[in-house]
């Protein structure tokens, strides 16, 4: 019965059209992932691709190691060589370009020395320039100051009370530095397009599953499923178990995705905490970049299958497949327009949307307090929508049992 659920599911054109699209969105994807990185060569011309991802690695990697005081005080005096030597032009883009191509092997370095040393909301990229050697090595310090001063101001008031500053200054501090540095381009650029890749598997899987609790309906077919022995327990079983068998290619895609991306640019950097660079320094989550990435693709899995779960509770309720196919896209967009009303921002936090874009809040500071306690809203998710998950499973299966035919 669950193979013939599934067989049904594919034996339409529209479901069949929907997975090559989905595969077509793939190898896109993976494009460009893969093509995301720029490699500038010595006479200052621009490169994408594998040639130009390996090229950038064999640069970064000369710069491997522990970024502790004296690797600072390298790299800063590597900078202010580069520019003394390939000073940067304004107006003048080959100048600029030669500069950026005897620099790009200590980049996220910089970038590091640039946030590191602004005011907490701020960013300037030539801020390194007047970093002096024995201030470089109070970066780390800098970072948790940087974050106290700011939750004291004015622009900050009101937004956390003492036990969320007091929590976020504690996560602040417990990032062990000094920070160990690799090449970790490979897994930024697998992060960078993993949100596309789950949120058109969430929308596709959503779609694929929600005509099956309506196809007999559909179909006039419903007196006869509901009026045979197993159609009310072991038919609405069966259902119920291909749509989970469905959302499985969430992980087949997310598989190819990685291999294809990671297998290209390279797995290296994969224990570098997320800290480290631009992008995530201002992040109070102190996990590693692989950790970061597990848990994008194993929150994306999550609120995928509740989406699908909860069209497929429209399905039944509904017995109609149409209203059942917009759920996903409720989801995905109804936090847009209620993003407007201020006293929505704690519900908005934790609204189902969030798990497909982890990468992003990741930097957010979503705080909550359980029992006088301060959590992120990740953790909170985390544990919320797998026993929601669960709940579903049989608030489904007792409404299509329970279905009258009319």
């Amino acid at each position: 019965m669950i193979r013939y659920e599934i067989k049904k599911i594919f034996s339409k054109t529209i479901c069949r059209i929907s997975m090559i699209v989905l595969l077509l969105s793939l190898i896109i994807s993976c494009y460009f992932a893969i093509t995301n990185i720029t490699y500038i060569d010595e006479q200052g011309v621009s490169h994408t691709g594998i040639a130009a991802a390996r090229d950038l690695r064999t640069e970064k990697q000369k710069w491997e190691g522990t970024l502790d005081e004296e690797a600072l005080q390298k790299v800063l005096d590597e900078y202010r060589k580069i520019t003394e030597e390939y000073p940067i032009r304004q107006g003048d883009y080959t100048a600029n370009m030669l500069h950026d191509s005897k620099v790009q092997g200590i980049s996220e370095i910089k970038d590091m020395i640039n946030i590191g040393f602004c005011e907490f909301r701020d960013f300037n990229y030539y801020r390194i320039d007047s970093v002096s050697k024995d201030e470089v090595g109070k970066l780390y310090e800098n970072r948790v100051k940087s974050l106290e001063k700011w939750l004291g101001s004015e622009d900050a008031e009101g937004l956390f009370d003492e036990n969320e500053k007091a929590f976020l200054l504690e996560r602040y501090g417990q990032l062990k530095a000094p920070l160990y540095y690799e090449d970790y381009d490979g897994w930024r650029s697998v992060l960078h397009y993993a949100q596309t890749i789950v949120m058109l598997v969430m929308l596709v899987s959503a779609f694929l599953v929600s005509g099956i609790f309506s196809n007999e309906f559909s179909w006039k077919a419903d007196s006869i499923f509901f009026s045979t022995k197993y159609g009310r327990d072991k038919g609405t079983k069966a259902k119920l178990t291909a749509g989970l068998i469905v959302v499985t290619i969430y992980w087949l895609f997310i598989a190819l995705y990685s291999i294809i991306v990671l297998g290209v640019l390279g797995f290296g950097g994969g224990n570098v905490m997320i800290q480290t660079g631009f992008w995530y320094w201002k992040s109070f989550y102190n996990i590693t970049y692989v950790q970061l990435y597990v848990l994008t693709i194993s929150a994306g899995y999550i609120g995928t299958l509740f989406c699908m779960l909860l069209s497929m509770l429209i399905s039944a309720k509904t017995h109609t497949a149409v209203v059942a196919v917009t759920i996903p896209f409720v989801i995905l967009f109804l936090p847009l327009f209620l993003s407007n009303f201020h006293f929505l921002e704690g519900v908005l936090g934790l609204f189902p949307d969030q798990l497909l874009q982890i990468n992003e809040i990741i930097n957010l500071f979503n705080l909550y307090q359980i029992g006088g306690k301060v959590v992120g809203s990740i953790p909170i998710m985390m544990v919320i929508y797998p026993i929601l998950c669960v709940v579903l499973l049989p608030i489904i299966y007792y409404i299509y049992h329970k279905t009258e035919i009319k």
